[in-house]
């Protein structure tokens, strides 16, 4: 193709692309809009407020109480004044006539009913309160008074007799109101076989001493009272506690 005729066909196309563009159909425009939208900023504040709490008193009212006072009408008995004091002697072979014989089985008898389960020192110690009680004028004068303490009933069977003689009527101890517990606890005392019978040698050995020889005399510090460790009796918040031995503790007045 020679270079005239390349022009005419330039020519030529450029010409039609021009017509195609003017002449041809009608061009659609579509137009995009955004709208734009401004979110205002709220600030917000933060309030806080002062509340004053009030100061709550509280009054305390002690109302006096007067308490009565209660007085218990003592009772009276009738005792013994004159004491027996035992003096101590180096010759043994002299206790026989020294000692009453009742009184040492008095106090043998009770050394094994009350503390047969005991140390040595515990025998002794219920010993001992049995003699503080004898040297102390609020109560009898003598040991098997001591020991056997304590408000008594007649037997119907003698009660319903009224010209039955005094000496034949027949007394029992009321039952737990005794100064020892085993004399009216209410059970049946086994009769003792003292025959061979270690425990109650040892009460019988540990009464002599303290009848004839006034034997361990400070022991108990003055006790007067007594109890088993596993009950907790009234009168012992008004007594001063010595000591323990054993299963017993030890009080005496104030």
């Amino acid at each position: 193709m020679s270079y005239k005729n390349f022009a005419f066909v330039l020519l030529g196309f450029v010409l039609g692309a021009y017509g195609w563009y003017a002449l041809g159909p009608v061009k659609t425009q579509i137009e995009r809009v955004v709208e734009r939208i401004e979110i205002p900023v709220i600030e917000t504040k933060t309030v806080i407020k002062e509340v004053k709490v009030p100061t709550v008193v509280i009054k305390e009212k002690i109302k006096e109480v007067e308490v009565p006072k209660i007085i218990e009408k003592p009772v009276i008995q009738t005792v013994n004044h004159t004491r027996i004091i035992y003096r101590p002697i180096v010759d043994k072979t002299e206790v026989e006539t020294l000692v009453d014989k009742d009184e040492v089985e008095c106090m043998s008898l009770n050394i094994y009913r009350e503390a047969n389960n005991q140390s040595i020192a515990g025998q002794i110690a219920v010993a001992r309160v049995v003699m503080n009680r004898v040297m102390d004028r609020r109560y009898p004068a003598d040991t098997c008074s001591v020991i056997y303490e304590g408000p008594i009933r007649e037997s119907w069977k003698t009660r319903k007799d009224p010209n039955l003689a005094d000496d034949k009527r027949i007394y029992y101890p009321i039952r737990d109101r005794c100064q020892f517990s085993w004399y009216c606890d209410g059970k049946k005392d086994e009769v003792i076989n003292k025959l061979n019978n270690r425990a109650w040698n040892t009460a019988e050995d540990i009464a002599y001493q303290i009848l004839a020889f006034d034997k361990w005399r400070g022991i108990v510090e003055g006790a007067t009272h007594y109890h088993a460790d596993y009950v907790s009796p009234k009168w012992m918040h008004t007594f001063k506690r010595i000591t323990k031995i054993d299963t017993h503790i030890f009080y005496k007045r104030q």
